[in-house]
């Protein structure tokens, strides 16, 4: 009975599989046939979307190279506008909304290479300086108008300044840095070839000087430097560089390299091996040093653009976003960035396209991927097709707990020993001084300068607030011999002396009356001077 029902079950798995084939086959005559086919249209993926949150998208009808984010922020402290610059020379600004609000031409149609701007000392205004591919540099100004807070405003104007005093026919430019030294700025350039030019404000050559590998990121107010090979430092008053080689870096090649947002001695890179690798740059311009503290092998086709946010590294190719996590705890040894997810550019294109507007690409040329942050929470990203997408993270940021940052630092027991050395100061201090006197007045003083009869004062409780009770109540005496306030108050009674007895009193004082007036003056101002024997 059990036999019979098993060999009826595989009977009839025999059937169903010969029928697969058949429709298989039919499918297969079909296909052949010329017959209708079936492809996916677009997966859904929800690991972008449900981590940035989408602002707005951009479309450019030319070639984009470079992208930046402008320093203008809203009330809320976000950033409000990026600019574009295009294989033309032109330069594009963009609300952050999507609006277009300038497109301006920069007097040079070479592409516009690399791009960096900062905060000028007037309201309301921000110098742009753009490098080109046939070596030139360029000034502009880019000035808001009072209704720039409103959305809807477009006060946004762009003029350009001038020419920086460099050789056209040089290398293309690929790196603009601004430097602060109180009040005065420097542009530092770099081209192609590693040629390092330091610029000035009023678009003069402070100096150059070659470095031995090419500089791929500056380290702010540090005048430190990530090159290919190592690290190096530049020292404006000299113009002179140091150089060193990274520790573990095993003579492999960083194509690129970005630092992290909060930390600014950690920075992320990408080598020639394939290798996503983590460094440390400690140090000053005299003294610095470079260490490679993790290093790991992802399958990512070059080129590559790096680029961070807080407790996050994006790395962007021609068809994939790359979203790694580099926050860890302070007491943890972190691992190097560990990858959270992927997601293609076409994916995160037909998010706001239709299928036949995302499909419509050009397969034929690919587009160079470009990125940018105002290293908070705004990301602009190139999609593709001269498309940008603009977002804004929803990743939680990990912000280390009270235990974790102040317990396990070193400042904290730093911070402990000089309120232990300031305790143990004081009291010892407060041990000294407690035997000594509380005022210069010691009781065998006091005993020397008032009455013999008077008792002496020797209770230590009461010492202190007895001798200030007397300096209150003491009048000095008066330095001049006629003076009114001197003498002692007279009561205003009817007593008068004889003649005799002030005699008496006078002989018998034991002063020394050469000192006195013989004649004594009345009482009262009002009153003739009477005789001693009236």
């Amino acid at each position: 009975m059990r036999l019979g029902g098993i060999l009826s079950m595989y009977e009839h798995w025999d059937n169903l599989s010969e029928s697969k084939n058949e429709i298989s086959k039919s499918d297969d005559e079909a296909i052949g046939g010329g017959g209708a086919k079936a492809f996916s249209v677009t997966k859904y993926s929800p690991f972008w979307t449900e981590r940035f949150s989408f602002t707005s998208a951009v479309k450019l009808d030319s070639d984009a190279t470079c992208i930046n984010v402008l320093p203008f922020k809203d009330f809320e402290g976000s950033s409000k506008y990026f600019a574009i610059g295009d294989s033309r020379g032109r330069v594009y600004v963009f609300l952050r909304n999507g609006d277009v609000l300038i497109e301006f031409f920069t007097t040079v149609d070479s592409p516009v290479t690399a791009m960096v701007s900062y905060l000028s000392m007037f309201k309301n205004s921000s110098f742009v300086v753009t490098g080109h591919q046939n070596g030139a540099v360029l000034f502009h100004r880019i000035h808001e108008g009072s209704s720039g807070e409103d959305w809807n405003s477009n006060s946004v104007s762009m003029e350009h300044v001038g020419a920086f005093d460099v050789d056209d026919s040089a290398d293309p430019v690929t790196l603009l840095e601004v430097h602060h030294v109180g009040r005065v700025r420097y542009v530092l350039a770099t081209d192609l070839s590693g040629k390092l030019t330091v610029l000035t404000e009023n678009r003069t050559v402070y100096g150059s000087v070659i470095p031995t590998s090419r500089p791929l990121v500056f380290l702010k107010q540090r005048l430190l430097f990530l090159t290919e090979s190592g690290a190096g430092s530049l020292d404006l008053r000299s113009m002179k560089i140091r150089e060193t080689e990274c520790e573990g870096l095993n003579h492999s090649l960083a194509r690129s390299y970005v630092f992290d947002a909060t930390e600014r001695s950690k920075a992320y890179g990408f080598t020639s091996e394939g290798e996503i690798i983590h460094v440390l740059l400690h140090g000053d311009i005299m003294n610095f040093k470079c260490r490679v503290r993790s290093k790991k092998k992802f399958q990512m086709e070059e080129p590559v653009a790096l680029q961070s946010i807080k407790g996050y590294l994006l790395v962007i190719n021609e068809d994939k976003v790359f979203a790694f996590n580099v926050s860890t705890q302070h007491y943890v040894r972190t691992a190097g960035p560990r990858l959270l997810f992927s997601a293609g550019l076409e994916e995160i294109r037909s998010s706001f396209l239709s299928h036949r507007q995302s499909s419509s690409r050009n397969v034929g040329v690919k587009a160079r991927p470009l990125i940018a942050s105002d290293r908070e929470n705004l990301l602009v990203m190139g999609l593709g097709d001269g498309y940008f997408g603009v977002y804004k993270s929803k990743l939680p940021s990990l912000k280390g707990e009270f235990n974790t940052m102040l317990w396990s630092s070193p400042v904290f027991f730093f911070i402990l020993f000089l309120f232990g050395a300031w305790h143990f100061f004081a009291k010892k201090k407060e041990s000294l001084t407690a035997w000594g006197p509380d005022d210069p007045f010691t009781p065998t003083a006091a005993g020397q300068n008032s009455s013999a009869k008077e008792p002496s004062f020797t209770e230590p409780a009461r010492r202190s607030d007895d001798l200030m009770d007397l300096r209150r109540r003491y009048v000095g005496a008066s330095p001049y011999r006629n003076d009114q306030s001197s003498r002692a108050p007279v009561d205003g009674g009817g007593y008068r002396t004889t003649a005799q007895d002030h005699n008496n009193y006078r002989g018998g004082s034991g002063l020394d009356s050469s000192g006195f007036g013989n004649r004594r003056d009345s009482l009262y101002g009002n009153n003739k001077v009477m005789d001693d024997e009236s």
